[in-house]
């Protein structure tokens, strides 16, 4: 097993007030049913327990589980971090959500970055980040469209 690493950075600006976002990003069963390959997010408080489908890398499918520590400060902004309490889960994924209300809506900026320990050669390593930054890419992507139809 070897360890790869991917980012991810987007915004944009949303038609919907920051009260409609905030609700959709800290409910887990809504965040749930919008967000691709996602098959089941389990709250514990701060801790979110977030399982995945089966997620293509390379022509294998793996099933990632990570736990993400949440970090809310309502109505600005979340941000996540693996829990290094389970350092024996093969995935870790940090990152920050920023909402900032602007006319017409809402200005939204995501950071992504995803480490996983897969059992690929350290030398496919570039082919590795472009799949999963592929992956990451189609998520984002079914996401937004998904929130789109979720608010309108």
């Amino acid at each position: 097993m070897n360890s790869f690493s991917a980012r991810n950075v987007s915004e944009e600006t949303v038609p919907y007030d920051v009260d409609a976002l905030w609700e959709v990003l800290t409910d887990a069963k809504t965040l749930q049913k919008l967000t691709p390959l996602v098959h089941r997010i389990t709250p514990d408080g701060d801790r979110w327990l977030w399982e995945m489908t089966s997620v293509p890398v390379l022509n294998q499918k793996f099933k990632p589980v990570f736990t993400a520590l949440m970090d809310f400060d309502p109505k600005k902004g979340i941000s996540y971090s693996h829990d290094p309490a389970r350092s024996d889960e093969l995935v870790a994924v940090d990152g920050i959500y920023t909402l900032t209300p602007v006319d017409g809506g809402t200005h939204l900026s995501i950071d992504i970055d995803i480490t996983a320990r897969l059992p690929f050669p350290k030398i496919m390593g570039p082919a590795v980040r472009a799949a999963m930054t592929v992956v990451m890419t189609q998520m984002g992507n079914g996401f937004a469209r998904n929130l789109d139809k979720h608010l309108r």
